[in-house]
């Protein structure tokens, strides 16, 4: 009996075929037939899933993966509970849109009376793409057409499902829609789990999400990037935590050729195996790739295959815990070509082998190019954050404010400037602590699809402070001795810092141009600088000069040589505390081409002011400014 070919079911090599001898081969070919038989009969029931699936189905928290061992891999991909969006962001022919699929069917069939919605671009490109992968997954007893009170199945593959939808024995139903009958509305449903594939508008991620809330519900969306950076590819992106890189062995860094043969999973003898094979039509007949095996993440390894001695590839990301404006939480899992031995990811290297690797991280590793870049290419989160107790107590304590604007929060920095010549952003205002009165505020800044610095958060809406309020919000912060809780107005004006504070704070900056302009205030006109003053908080204008001075004195401090080790020799001198997640969103996402309304603006600001002042370490005591000419 001649074998069938198979992606991933091996035939014994030669040797190891003598080595079970005629018998013991002849039931393992019939074991393999056998195998291959029930798979295309019942792909459902019997087909191989990669290994990159089941790392999804517990991100989304997917009740047939044992629990166990799916908190186990949140928990090592930096997620406290399931997710209910996630962006697989696909290589080609990367399983994204069958993995999506199969999981609509599962849930459809597991939970009766479920709810589904399937999106795609146009009635069209549903039938011919993505209606194909429900019917393959259909029930095997259900692969007819039945037309009764609990179940409606009629499809035909030139016109997909009748009334584009079906309903299964289990009184679940699926209904195919557009994004174009999106723009009329989808108000009102409440769905189990809904799949856009591929060009999903930003807004209707949005208003989809509203969708599967009530119902605690999912929504894996399928996507390749070939239009690369995308509206909705930066809604997830901006901002977005890597917890997970893989090796791109098809992107060399280190001017040698590309590892074909590790970039697949395979061995040197196994990929000139498949070569050979080809010659003679046979290559079908040996594993076309290898997939990364995810579940070796658990035990402390990369599923990959080793990076050959003094070779060195890029890295891509493979998993993101991404920035949500809601409680749903968003993920991105990127989907490798060679994931899915039966899309033939050796050929899909050999079509795009020639292009930058720009081309080849997008079509075999699903990372979109971004055409436009955040203003600190080198910020990277694993060298220049710090957990707030490894900030180092000795050092010079500087204050920034941003008033932002009329009726909404100042944003605040404390920076302290050790004696090594290291900068620690070590507390940012409104962050993510809790504030008397308010609770704990929102992101400053969130994703968007289309403000390509963001948009406001909610730690921007004005919590309604006056100056006062201000002042015994820092008296409360640094730890005043005058503070003391539920103080009258009086009480706080009369507080001052040089009565002695916990932290010292050599000086005050605040933005020249907004404070320093005269506002009518009684029969006078009076600057922020001077109301401030009047009540004990003495600022100074931040200096004036160009925003792209300010930024280069950012990314000097971010720099440091990649090629090297982290050391006491090769450090960024900017270090941020991990508590501060609108200051590092910021270095992430802020690009500048939201102008002066970019949402995530006041965190740049603050810290250019801080190196535009010089801002330094020095041994100074505290002194009060109305009782000498100050401590400078």
């Amino acid at each position: 009996m001649k074998p069938s070919p198979h992606p991933v079911l091996a035939l014994p090599t030669a040797a190891e075929a003598m080595c079970m001898g005629s018998e013991d081969f002849a039931r393992f070919i019939a074991d393999r037939e056998e195998a291959i038989a029930a798979e295309r009969a019942d792909p459902y029931a019997n087909g191989w899933e990669p290994p990159i699936w089941k790392v999804c189905d517990a991100i989304l928290g997917f009740p047939w993966v044992d629990p166990d061992w799916a908190e186990r891999m949140r928990r090592l991909l930096g997620f406290e509970r399931p997710a209910s969006v996630l962006l697989i962001n696909g290589g080609q022919r990367g399983s994204k849109s069958e993995y999506a699929g199969k999981r609509v069917v599962r849930v459809l069939r597991l939970q009766p009376e479920s709810r589904a919605w399937a999106f795609h671009s146009n009635l069209r490109m549903s039938i011919d793409y993505q209606q194909p992968i429900f019917w393959k997954f259909m029930p095997v007893h259900l692969k007819k057409k039945i037309q009764s009170p609990t179940t409606y199945i009629a499809y035909k593959k030139q016109t997909g499902f009748s009334d584009q939808k079906f309903i299964l024995d289990t009184l679940s139903d699926c209904v195919f829609k557009t994004y174009e009958q999106a723009q009329l509305g989808v108000e009102g449903a409440n769905l189990d789990i809904i799949w856009p594939d591929e060009l999903i508008p930003p807004d209707l991620v949005e208003t989809l999400e509203l969708r599967i809330a009530e119902k605690n519900g999912r929504m894996p969306i399928t996507f390749t990037p070939v239009s690369g950076y995308s509206e909705t590819v930066r809604l997830f992106q901006d901002g977005a935590q890597v917890t997970r890189h893989s090796t791109a062995f098809l992107c060399p860094k280190d001017g040698g050729p590309p590892d074909e043969a590790r970039a697949l999973g395979l061995t040197e003898d196994e990929l000139a195996q498949i070569k050979t094979a080809a010659r003679t039509k046979q290559a079908a007949l040996f594993p076309q790739s290898r997939p990364e095996n995810c579940e070796l993440w658990l035990e402390g390894q990369t599923g990959q295959p080793a990076v050959p001695a003094g070779r060195e590839f890029e890295r891509v990301p493979r998993v993101m815990r991404c920035v949500s404006k809601t409680d749903l939480l968003r993920a991105v899992v990127f989907f490798h070509s060679s994931d899915n031995p039966y899309g033939n990811p050796k050929n899909i290297w050999a079509t795009i082998g020639s292009k930058s690797n720009a081309f080849i991280k997008e079509r075999f590793y699903g990372v979109a190019h971004k055409t436009y870049s955040a203003q600190f290419p080198k910020f990277h989160l694993d060298v220049h954050t710090v957990a707030p107790e490894g900030i180092p107590t000795e050092g010079t304590r500087y204050h920034l404010a941003d008033p932002h604007g009329f009726g909404r929060n100042f944003f605040m920095l404390w920076i302290r400037a050790a004696a090594d010549n290291t900068h620690w952003v070590e507390r940012e205002w409104p962050g993510s602590d809790f504030i008397p009165g308010i609770g704990v505020p929102g992101p400053w800044a969130l994703p968007d699809g289309k403000l390509k610095d963001g948009a406001p958060g909610p730690g921007q809406e004005g919590f309604g402070f006056g100056y006062l309020r201000y002042k015994e919000e820092i008296a409360r912060l640094e730890a005043w001795r005058d503070y003391t809780e539920g103080a009258t107005d009086a009480q706080i004006e009369a507080w001052s810092e040089y009565h002695g504070a916990e932290e010292e704070i050599a000086a005050r900056l605040i933005d020249s141009r907004f404070a320093s302009t005269p506002k009518p205030e009684g029969d006078r006109p009076v600057t922020l600088l001077e109301s401030l003053a009047d009540i004990g908080l003495n600022f100074r204008p931040a200096p004036g000069t160009p925003i792209e001075d300010g930024i280069k004195a950012i990314n000097n401090a971010l720099d440091y040589d990649e090629t090297k080790p982290v050391d006491y020799f090769n450090r960024p001198r900017l270090r941020i505390s991990s508590a501060c997640k609108n200051t590092i969103y910021a270095l992430q996402t802020w690009t500048g081409q939201d102008g002066q309304k970019g949402a995530c603006k006041e965190p740049v600001d603050c810290l250019r002011w801080y190196f535009g002042d010089e801002c330094d370490y020095r041994a100074l005591a505290l002194a009060d400014p109305t009782e000498s000419q100050g401590h400078w």
